[in-house]
C-alpha cells in the first residue's frame, strides 16, 4: 500500500512544475500575468507552502486515523517542500536579482519578510539534509529535535508568504487557517 501512496505523492508534487513548464514553453507571455517573473516566483514558492502545510496535515489525519505506519509518506512530501522552496529561492535569485550575491545578501538582511523565508528556507535545508540515512543515523537522537524545528518553520514561511503577496487575498488566507490549525494541533498534543 505504501508504494503506490508514495507514487501518488510524487506526480502530485511533480505535476504543478510540467504545468509550469507547459505555460513556459507556450510562449504566452501573458499567461503569468502583467509581471511574469513575479509570477513564477510566487507559484513556486506557494506551491513549496503548500506541500509543506500538507506534510502536517496528513500527519495529523493519520494520526487522528491511527495509522502511524503511514507516517514515513510524509518523508517525500518535506523533501518536495524543500525542493520546491529551492526554486523558489533560485528563482528570485536568478530572475530577479540577476545572480548578484552581494545583492541578494543585502535583500534577505534589509527586508523583515525575506529574513523570516529565509529562515524557514534554513530550517527546511536542515531538514532535508538530516532527512539523508547516513546523516540520520550519525545524529541519533538528536533527528527528533531538529525535525520540531518544521513547527517554526511553517510558522515563518507562512508570514513570510502574507507579507510577499502585499494585500489580503484567498491564498494567504488559506495558508494562515491551515498554518493556525496545525500548530493549534501541535499544541494541542502537547498537552494532551
Amino acid at each position: 500500500m505504501l508504494v503506490p501512496l508514495r507514487i501518488i505523492i510524487h506526480l502530485g508534487c511533480f505535476a504543478p512544475l510540467i504545468w509550469l513548464a507547459t505555460v513556459l514553453a507556450s510562449g504566452d507571455e501573458t499567461a503569468l500575468g502583467s509581471d511574469p517573473i513575479k509570477e513564477i516566483e510566487h507559484f513556486l514558492g506557494y506551491t513549496a507552502i503548500l506541500i509543506f502545510c500538507f506534510m502536517f496535515v496528513l500527519g495529523i489525519i493519520l494520526q487522528l486515523l491511527k495509522k502511524n505506519q503511514y507516517q514515513i509518506l510524509r518523508r517525500p512530501l518535506g523533501l518536495w517542500a524543500f525542493a520546491w522552496a529551492l526554486l523558489h529561492v533560485s528563482s528570485y535569485f536568478a530572475l530577479e536579482l540577476g545572480l548578484d550575491f552581494s545583492l541578494f545578501i543585502s535583500e534577505i538582511v534589509n527586508r523583515p519578510y525575506l529574513i523570516f523565508g529565509g529562515i524557514a528556507f534554513g530550517i527546511l535545508t536542515l531538514m532535508a539534509i538530516t532527512s539523508l540515512p547516513q546523516v540520520k543515523q550519525a545524529i541519533g537522537k538528536k533527528w527528533f529535535t531538529v525535525h520540531q524545528l518544521a513547527y517554526p518553520a511553517i510558522v515563518l514561511a507562512a508570514v513570510h508568504y502574507y507579507w510577499s503577496v502585499k494585500g489580503i487575498t484567498l491564498a494567504p488566507i488559506v495558508v494562515g487557517v491551515l498554518v493556525a490549525a496545525i500548530v493549534a494541533w501541535r499544541i494541542k498534543m502537547r498537552k494532551g
